[in-house]
């Protein structure tokens, strides 16, 4: 694994939790797996991600952990968190951006360059949102449980910004928009609560748009998805003499 490089191309796009999280996760499936880059260049890891798949009616069932890991804790949530590190590397691998270099100094300037070209306002507002979701969950709704360890849940459309459990048992997909969200983004939080319903089946799914605000498009779709709300965000601001 090209373990500097992944380093810098993470730090640019997620917040810190995620970055550590996705490193340490891919060194572990790597320890027992063998190179990842080795790996990922026969089937670009298809067949270690459907090895690694396991359910909650798994889980229920008391099915046994399919992987060469020692698994102490939830084997559910362990085998989760390596699917979404390897569909993490994936993105990774499959990135122009991801230049292989062996120099520290070369290294550092590719990851300034990267940050230059990915990392925006708006970028940082939505880390330092999704920061503050997962501080304050209850904010956003009474009764919401963050499930997925901190970090940024892989599925095969793409990245979940946060995923949580409400008081009823039903997961919740929650997309961030650091602006004004468009009907792109109904698309692309559909497409993540389909990956859960898919790899979660039998489980009832349901997501929550977070956006400063929402166009008309987006407003009028979201009454095709009686599962899916919109909700918008606000700062509020303290003032202390100097």
């Amino acid at each position: 694994m090209r373990t500097e490089a992944f380093r810098e191309w993470l730090a640019a796009r997620y917040v810190a939790n995620t970055v550590s999280t996705q490193l340490s996760t891919a060194k572990r499936v790597e320890a027992a797996y063998g190179n990842l880059d080795e790996i990922f260049n026969i089937d670009r890891f298809d067949s270690l991600i459907s090895e690694l798949t396991y359910s909650k009616s798994d889980e229920v069932g008391k099915r046994p952990n399919p992987s060469k890991m020692q698994i102490e804790r939830s084997v559910y949530d362990t085998l989760s968190s390596c699917r979404t590190a390897l569909r993490t590397y994936r993105n990774f691998c499959e990135d122009p951006e991801s230049i292989q270099v062996s120099s520290d100094n070369a290294m550092e300037v590719v990851g300034e360059l990267i940050r230059e070209r990915k990392e925006g306002k708006q970028f940082e507002v939505e880390r330092h949102l999704q920061a503050e979701i997962r501080r304050e969950i209850s904010q956003l709704e009474s009764g919401l449980t963050i499930i997925d360890g901190g970090s940024e849940r892989g599925v095969e459309s793409g990245f979940i910004d946060i995923l949580a459990r409400d008081k009823s048992g039903a997961l919740v997909v929650i997309e961030l928009k650091a602006g004004q969200a468009k009907r792109e983004a109904l698309g692309q939080i559909a497409g993540y609560m389909g990956d859960m319903m898919e790899e979660e089946s039998g489980t009832s799914v349901r997501g929550i748009l977070v956006a400063a605000d929402f166009d008309k498009s987006c407003r009028s779709g979201v009454r095709a998805f009686p599962s899916l709300k919109l909700m918008r965000y606000r700062f509020d601001f303290a003032f202390e003499q100097v």
